[in-house]
């Protein structure tokens, strides 16, 4: 068995972090809304949770996230050595702490229910944010 210098590894260009961002936003936007959709067609009274009562607001709220993981994610590849790691362990403890707020916000409307279902809808978009960023992310490094 022979040692192998490793190869420098040149980070992506702009175009494809702008093509995995925003395939991760509108991957994530769709599924985050059939989750809110779904849950709203079987628990109607969840719309009084302000959170869940606008699917205009939840694509919002699924953008900004997504635009900054992207970013996020991007600038780790440029001063990282393992940035693939390091953004899984900085999403993780972000989705924990996103999360605390759908318990805690004071609304009329909030229930168990309706701060799970918010809950819900970060871990839908967390995974799927992720998943396409960071195996867009692998593959655009092994095609080169």
């Amino acid at each position: 068995m022979t040692a192998q210098a490793a190869l420098p590894v040149r980070p992506l260009a702009r175009r494809q972090w702008l093509t995995l961002g925003a395939t991760a936003a509108v991957a994530a936007i769709v599924a985050v809304l059939i989750v809110q959709t779904l849950a709203l067609t079987i628990w109607p009274d969840l719309a009084a949770f302000k959170p869940l009562d606008s699917l205009a607001r939840t694509a919002i709220f699924t953008l900004i996230p997504a635009v900054i993981a992207t970013a996020l994610f991007a600038w780790l590849a440029n001063h990282r050595t393992q940035p693939d790691q390091s953004f899984l362990r900085i999403a993780l403890i972000v989705l924990l702490i996103s999360i605390i707020p759908d318990y805690l916000l004071p609304d009329a409307g909030k229930t168990f229910l309706a701060s799970s279902v918010t809950a819900l809808l970060h871990i839908v978009a967390a995974a799927v944010i992720v998943s396409v960023l960071v195996m867009g992310y692998r593959r655009n490094l092994h095609a080169r």
